[in-house]
């Protein structure tokens, strides 16, 4: 497991495979909603749920202190539970790629994303390039900054990522800043890269 921080957030990441201990009855007691939605999965995405849910009580629970975490991830379009985490007092965002879960938490309200990808995943990555003008695709770490930015919206990818502006940041605060402007928001959204997992681009912004 490893953990860093940026400003507000702090941002953690394990492998799903080392997170055997957090079972059914602990999703349980993160809600009914939480506990149907495991029940709908099965297999690696199952095993990632549980990885992901164990790591948001976690970080909850070092926010707020011990004690019950109760989640609603009820989806704002169609009411199912597959939507972001949320719960009282902090914010959350869950990002997997492969065997590896990470969750990004921030007391408050204030609108946060993560996003994680493989390096090795410059082909999908790659794949992307049509929703984009040509030669302002992304590379790998560009994509998750985009995501991390939509996710952090609240819109997700209503928002066209071609759309997603990405200004220089304050690079005297961090070397891998970035201000994201999209459409349709008034306020930029703040987004920087991190030195996550070997072997991974990180990015998380916050609104």
């Amino acid at each position: 497991m490893g953990q860093i921080t940026w400003r507000e957030s702090t941002v953690a990441w394990a492998l799903v495979s080392e997170l055997t201990e957090f079972a059914e009855a602990d999703v349980a007691a993160m809600g009914q909603g939480q506990l149907d939605r495991f029940r709908e999965l099965g297999g690696d995405r199952a095993r990632g749920f549980l990885a992901g849910r164990a790591l948001i009580s976690a970080l909850v629970q070092s926010i707020r202190g011990p004690g019950e975490v109760l989640l609603d991830s009820r989806c704002h379009r169609c009411g199912g539970e597959h939507g972001r985490p949320r719960t009282a007092e902090v914010s959350l965002s869950v990002s997997h790629s492969g065997d590896l879960v990470v969750v990004a938490a921030a007391a408050g309200t204030a609108p946060l994303g993560v996003d994680i990808e493989a390096w090795s995943a410059a082909g999908r990555v790659s794949e992307l390039g049509s929703l984009f003008p040509v030669g302002a695709a992304p590379d790998v770490a560009g994509w998750t900054r985009v995501e991390a930015a939509v996710k952090a919206d609240g819109r997700g990818f209503e928002v066209d990522p071609s759309a997603v502006i990405m200004h220089d940041g304050p690079r005297d605060v961090h070397p891998q800043a970035w201000s994201a402007a999209l459409p349709g928001r008034a306020t930029r959204i703040e987004v920087a890269t991190l030195s996550g997992p070997p072997g991974h681009a990180l990015s998380v912004a916050l609104g």
